[in-house]
């Protein structure tokens, strides 16, 4: 079996797991019906070949009418619904001072908003013109209300979580989540990916490579063992001290 799908760079694991999403252990290969050896390959695609598929422009009018379509289609599981350019124009205003955006959900404030919310100053935010206020007020309307986020992020988390890959991010200060230099404003500049099951060791070895690691901090400045496991939600904010322990 792995012999039949040598071009595509399979493994022994890789031919396991797509028998056991097939269901055909039992079965002798000799036997399988020409409808058996469709649903293998099919298994055996989305084994090694996991696809997130991303619809965009969920901003259009007619955009329900086309998801419908594909979604009968496709596996819903596999399909996110996202509007690119809706993502790209709020963090250009984010940027330019103009909006507080979160990224990843529907959470847009403007100075007018902050201010209705008790803030005098606005949070320091900038005066929008009609034009970009009508714009914001139609995305989250549009997009935002009613799909919960522009799906942008949404995309990138379904395809590490199909990988089997955990996001970890690296900051120099577990309390700010600061990276880089100390005066830095970023906050979770850099990401790293790493495998379902690693170790917050397997995790400083691939950021600070053979550099020695005093200790590791977690959230809120707590230490952390290096045999500890990372998953999200769990030891994926580290902070490597270098030195000898």
């Amino acid at each position: 079996m792995q012999g039949q799908f040598s071009g595509y760079g399979a493994t022994a694991a890789v031919v396991g797991r797509t028998l056991d999403r097939a269901a055909v252990r039992a079965e002798p290969l000799e036997e399988w019906s020409d409808e058996t050896v469709a649903h293998v390959v099919r298994c055996f695609v989305d084994e090694k070949f996991p696809t997130v598929i991303a619809l965009n422009k969920i901003d259009h009018p007619d955009a329900d009418k086309n998801v419908a379509k594909i979604a009968k289609m496709h596996d819903p599981r596999a399909l996110v619904l996202c509007s690119a350019i809706s993502e790209v124009f709020l963090r250009k205003m984010a940027k330019q001072g103009y909006v507080r955006y979160v990224e990843g959900s529907d959470v847009v404030d403007t100075r007018d908003d902050l201010v209705a919310q008790g803030d005098p100053a606005g949070g320091g935010l900038r005066d929008l013109d009609d034009k970009n206020r009508n714009r914001i007020e139609n995305l989250k309307d549009m997009v935002l209300y009613r799909f919960g986020s522009t799906g942008v992020v949404q995309v990138l988390s379904r395809a590490a979580e199909l990988l089997g890959l955990v996001p970890v991010f690296p900051v120099r200060n577990t309390t700010t989540f600061g990276s880089g230099a100390a005066e830095s404003r970023f906050v979770f500049r850099d990401c790293v990916l790493v495998r379902k099951g690693s170790t917050v060791g397997d995790v400083a070895r691939k950021v600070m490579g053979d550099a020695p690691i005093a200790y590791v901090e977690g959230v809120g400045s707590l230490r952390v063992a290096e045999d500890d496991l990372v998953a999200v939600g769990k030891n994926d904010v580290l902070s490597f001290k270098v030195g000898r322990a």
